[in-house]
């Protein structure tokens, strides 16, 4: 017992040892851990310390801009990182738009300040980044501008569409520029002078990770080697832009969000909008889980731009430099998935393509505050030359907005300056038409006093080379005087042909002019005709005015009596087969001229009236009658003339007479003229010199007749084989074409349409695409559109005019989402206002003449007018 139990006392007292001991390394391990963390703040500090002294007296300058970022679909509600150090530590502007929703346009106004009017960069193709690009706005832009002023200056990633690569821009110190649009894998990129192509390592190649490393890394560089010297770098992000490839460890994130299903989302079709929405329905099956998967994929890429706005954030905390820079979060333009139907993309006039976030923090700004004045695209760049203490070009079209977030530590202040910034902005998108640049040609030559008569124009055209007369080979118009000795236009019906001679060449065929009509009719109406669309939109063009070199459209008074009598007028001349007839005097006579002319038709094809027809019943009944028996007597009319068609086709004449040709030779061809029984016995025929000349393409001259001999005995032994070897060989292709596959991403072309297919190859990371390919059409040519956009205490509207003519109004106060056009609620006087206002923004250049604000109440339009001269 004795042994057992010191046996037992031994383990008891091996095993509390024990205990204790792995407590005391626990408690040891956790001292060491907790030593080592303050060590590395401590060494933070000191050399935090070190550096503050050698701290550069102007602020760094920190821009990350991602590519085809959405704010009203919620994409920033899932970047927990970029909320909590840019929402929280700094400044929120809730309502910044870009000028035009494209990602090159966009991007050269961020470089420049400018609109695109100015920097003529209108797409994504047309003068992005070419050499007028290159010469003229690309030297002026804001790093230049830095770098001359003490500034190491850096950008990493996209930079334009149409960048190739084979240069540095001008002002950038470090370039790392992606070559082309946004990829993930597989780019190639310029560093800094030096091609390099990367490939699908993610470790090595993914984009987004690429920009965060070589940015911090340069920023580390910057300070340690040059520390008194301010940094100004951009990481453009190709996040959430397609091909939405994500990083491996987020790619199972968000399998059930639909928070891009806003009240416009599959709100379609839109008969009250421009053509695209009006063409555009509801979204089929396939289309609907296409916008949530795409969401989805949107959402993943995004996480990797909130991990580097965290990385650079602690770099510069950690660099001592984070109180003396300023950081910027923002977007080139939004986007859109379903909305109106439309399955993805940007470039419409809508708040979710122009609205974008952007946040912004340093010295100077509170954190957590909410400034609500109208921030714009064109303003990023004075601002950051202000920031960097740089005078502001004249040039820029935009205003810096430092002042309105400092003023946020300053509320006295805040509204002393409030009165003074805008709140109307112009939005443009589309590329200058001809018509425009006729009519800027127009203003040019009204400066060098050159008359605007048909006559001077043609003088003026007449002079050049391409229109002398007489024809030459591939000559297609000749200047020539009529009788009264005044030039006009004429085609070249016979250009100018050196005939060899020893030619044999066969008479046209003079077929009589019925034959020729309906032959010109059937070649009209089924030869190289484009493939029409189901749904047809008949648009109204409003006549078009000059405004410091830029056409615009202007909003006319028509009178219903007028345009009725216009439209049947033409009908008439139509029905009589354009022949000089006088139009009969109006049945109504003296009644017409009583009506009194109190409504229009508006461009957009809007009925305004006065006032007191809306008000006073008597009068809009008086007006009413008098409308009816105006269209009464028309149709009286048009009964009349149908009836006088009608007798001139059973009045028709007898038709000429005919030719038939004989062939007596191989070489000689003969023509006999037949006559036919109702042609009179004196009657003669005689072709149009147009059929008398002869195609030198089907003559034989020299050398090449015994060759066309041979030739044609050789045709004769094939034509008198028979012909079910023919049918059989053009039978198999019809056969395989019926009985083949139907492809559906084959031929995705519609005309005057931009559609784009998708299939279970497209996406190349998970999650993938598994339900077959489509395609969808989500823009057109006609896109092109002109706007204002107000927001102030009284107004919060969208005016657009399209360059098809079409008007639309959107009142925001009363409906948010933009699902109802409220263009038929507007007077004609407020109609006229905003018009007015738009061609003055669209011909603006300079901050001064593009700042617009008119803080008035509904129906004061004389004050509005009053500074809208103002500005000018």
């Amino acid at each position: 017992m004795h042994f057992c139990d010191i046996r037992t006392a031994v383990l008891a007292f091996l095993c509390v040892s024990a205990v204790s001991y792995v407590g005391d390394a626990r408690t040891r391990g956790r001292e060491v851990s907790r030593t080592r963390q303050d060590d590395d703040e401590a060494n933070s500090r000191v050399y935090a310390r070190r550096h503050r002294r050698k701290k550069s007296e102007k602020p760094n300058i920190v821009i990350i801009m991602t590519d085809d970022q959405d704010v009203l679909l919620g994409s920033m509600n899932y970047m927990p990182k970029t909320l909590k150090i840019m929402q929280e530590g700094g400044a929120t502007l809730s309502n910044a738009f870009v000028t035009t929703p494209m990602c090159c346009p966009s991007r050269s106004s961020f470089l420049t300040g400018m609109y695109v009017h100015n920097h003529n960069v209108y797409t994504n193709n047309d003068n992005c980044s070419s050499i007028q690009w290159q010469q003229t706005h690309e030297t002026r832009n804001f790093a230049t501008y830095l770098s001359n002023a003490g500034y190491r200056t850096g950008f990493f990633g996209k930079y334009l569409n149409e960048y190739n690569g084979t240069y540095i821009p001008p002002g950038w110190r470090e370039w790392v520029g992606l070559i082309r649009n946004s990829r993930f894998y597989n780019y190639s990129i310029n560093f800094n002078g030096k091609k390099i192509k990367h490939y699908d390592n993610y470790y090595k190649d993914y984009l987004t990770d690429l920009i965060a490393n070589d940015s911090v890394t340069f920023l580390k560089q910057s300070k340690q080697y040059f520390p008194n010297r301010p940094v100004a770098m951009v990481l453009s992000m190709p996040a959430p832009h397609g091909p939405e490839d994500a990083a491996p460890q987020y790619q199972h994130l968000f399998p059930n969000v639909t928070s891009h299903r806003t009240p416009s989302w599959n709100h379609a079709p839109n008969p009250d909008k421009q053509w695209i929405l009006q063409y555009t329905g509801k979204m089929e099956p396939i289309h609907i889980a296409f916008t949530d998967m795409l969401s989805r994929k949107r959402l993943q890429t995004l996480q990797s731009v909130d991990d580097a706005v965290e990385k650079v954030y602690k770099e510069l905390r950690n660099l001592g430099e984070l109180d003396n820079t300023y950081l910027l979060f923002t977007s080139d333009h939004g986007y859109h998935l379903g909305q109106y139907g439309l399955l993805k993309g940007k470039a419409m006039p809508y708040d979710f393509d122009i609205r974008v976030p952007f946040y912004i923090r340093g010295p100077g700004i509170a954190p957590g505050t909410d400034i609500r004045n109208i921030v714009l695209n064109i303003d990023l760049a004075p601002s950051i030359l202000e920031m960097g203490g740089v005078a502001i070009p004249d040039h820029m079209d935009g205003k810096s907005m430092l002042k309105l977030l400092t003023a946020s530590r300053d509320p006295a202040g805040a509204a002393k300056r409030k009165k003074a910034w805008r709140d109307t902005f112009l939005l443009e998108r589309g590329k200058i038409t001809m018509k425009k640049i006729k009519a800027r040609e127009q203003l040019e030559a009204e400066k060098n006093n050159i008359l605007h008569t048909k006559e001077s124009r043609l003088s003026l055209q007449c002079t050049k080379t391409q229109f002398r007369s007489p024809c030459r080979p591939k000559q297609k118009w000749e200047c020539k005087r009529d009788s009264k000795g005044r030039l006009r236009m004429h085609k070249c019906r016979y250009p100018y042909r050196d005939k060899p001679k020893n030619c044999v060449c066969p008479p046209k065929i003079i077929m009589n002019k019925s034959e020729k009509r309906n032959q010109r009719q059937f070649l009209k109406n089924n030869v190289n005709q484009p493939h029409r669309l189901k749904t047809k939109a008949h648009f109204i063009r409003a006549e078009r005015s000059v405004v410091e070199g830029h056409s615009s459209y202007q909003l006319q008074d028509v009178d219903v009596s007028d345009t009725l009598a216009d439209s049947q007028h033409h009908a008439v001349r139509r029905s009589i087969n354009n022949k000089r007839y006088v139009f009969p005097r109006d049945a109504a006579g003296a009644d017409t001229e009583h009506i009194v002319k109190r409504c229009r038709v508006l461009a957009n094809n809007t009925v305004a009236c006065d006032k007191e027809i809306y008000e006073s019943r008597d009068s809009w009944k008086t007006h009413k009658m008098a409308i009816d028996h105006l269209i009464e007597q028309y149709r009286w009319q048009i009964e009349k003339l149908k009836g006088i068609r009608q007798h001139l086709k059973r009045g028709k004449p007898t038709e000429p007479p005919q030719t038939e040709i004989i062939v007596t030779t191989k070489r000689t061809l003969v023509t006999r003229v037949v006559a036919s029984e109702e042609a009179d016995e004196g009657g003669s025929t005689q072709g149009s010199k147009e059929e008398n000349e002869q195609d030198d393409d089907q003559c034989i001259c020299g050398e090449n007749i015994a060759q066309q001999d041979e030739r044609h005995s050789e045709s004769e032994a094939v034509t008198k084989q028979p012909r079910r070897g023919k049918k059989n060989k053009e039978g198999a292709p019809k056969h395989r074409r019926r009985n083949r596959r139907k492809d559906v991403t084959r031929d995705c072309n519609q005309p005057y349409m931009k559609c784009f297919t998708h299939d279970n190859s497209h996406w190349r990371t998970a999650p993938l695409w598994n339900y077959g390919p489509f395609c969808f059409c989500p823009n057109s040519n006609n896109n092109t559109y002109w706007c204002v956009r107000t927001i102030n205490e009284t107004h919060n509207f969208l005016y657009c005019e399209f360059i098809t003519g079409f008007i639309s109004y959107y009142n925001l106060m009363k409906d948010p989402d933009q699902l109802r056009n409220a263009v038929h609620d507007l007077s004609y006087g407020m109609l006229q206002q905003l018009h007015e206002t738009l061609n003055h923004l669209r011909a603006c250049r300079g901050a001064k003449q593009c700042t617009v604000h008119s803080r008035l109440p509904e129906g004061s339009s004389q004050s509005r007018k009053s500074r809208v001269k103002g500005q000018r």
